[in-house]
Parts: structure tokens; C-alpha cells; sequence
């Protein structure tokens, strides 16, 4: 039996399937997708403002906010939820990017985005 979420989520995957994949986006895609692997793209940002004494609080708080997350998303929550990825549910073998080996739920790069977005929103002028 699936449920209503996992229903969703099998249409959004089947119309990218079917009115999304081009040559362009299939090769743009699983680039910009890696700047989010592990949170990378803010990895690197956090660490460029520690670099300046005038952003080193921002860089910090990124930094801090970026661990906590990571705990709280990846460490405890994806493990109590244990939701199965689209892909698997759908049983499809053929993905642009290497199938990855945690749960889908909560996003790591979701999670990430967030926690940097949170700390800049809080800092703002």
C-alpha cells in the first residue's frame, strides 16, 4: 500500500521522466545536485566567512548551524522515519546520479539550505 505522499511524489518523478530529461538538464542536474552533497556548497561559504574577522561570527554561527542540523537530520531523524527514496519505490535502476545509501527524509541538502538560510536571515541588516 502506498501512501498519499509517496503517491505525490511517484507523479512529480514520472512527469520529470517524462517532460523534463533533455540532454542539457540531464548533464546540468547531477552537477548542481553535488554542490549540495553534504552540504559542500556551504561547507565552503561557512569557511570562506571565517575567513574575514568582519564575517567570522557568520561563518560561525553557518558552521555551528550546519553540525546541528547534520545531527538532527541525518543522525536522528532520517534513521526514526526510514523513508524509502521515490526511485526505490518506483524500482528504478537508471538514475543520473549514484543511488544514494540514506533514507530520503528529512533532506540532508534541504536540511543544509535551511540552517545557512536561518543564520543569514538572523544576521541580516
Amino acid at each position: 500500500m502506498i501512501d498519499a505522499v509517496t503517491r505525490g511524489d511517484l507523479a512529480i518523478l514520472d512527469f520529470m521522466q517524462a517532460h523534463l530529461s533533455c540532454g542539457f538538464l540531464d548533464t546540468v542536474m547531477p552537477a548542481l545536485t553535488r554542490l549540495g552533497d553534504s552540504g559542500v556548497i556551504w561547507i565552503v561559504l561557512a569557511a570562506a566567512l571565517l575567513l574575514f574577522p568582519r564575517t567570522r561570527k557568520y561563518g560561525l554561527a553557518a558552521a555551528l548551524a550546519l553540525v546541528i542540523g547534520a545531527l538532527l537530520c541525518n543522525v536522528t531523524l532520517k534513521p526514526l522515519v526510514a523513508r524509502l527514496r521515490p526511485f526505490e519505490v518506483a524500482g528504478l535502476s537508471e538514475l543520473l546520479i549514484s543511488s544514494p545509501t540514506d533514507y530520503s527524509f528529512p533532506s540532508g541538502h534541504t536540511m543544509a539550505s535551511f540552517a545557512c538560510a536561518g543564520v543569514f536571515w538572523h544576521y541580516r541588516r
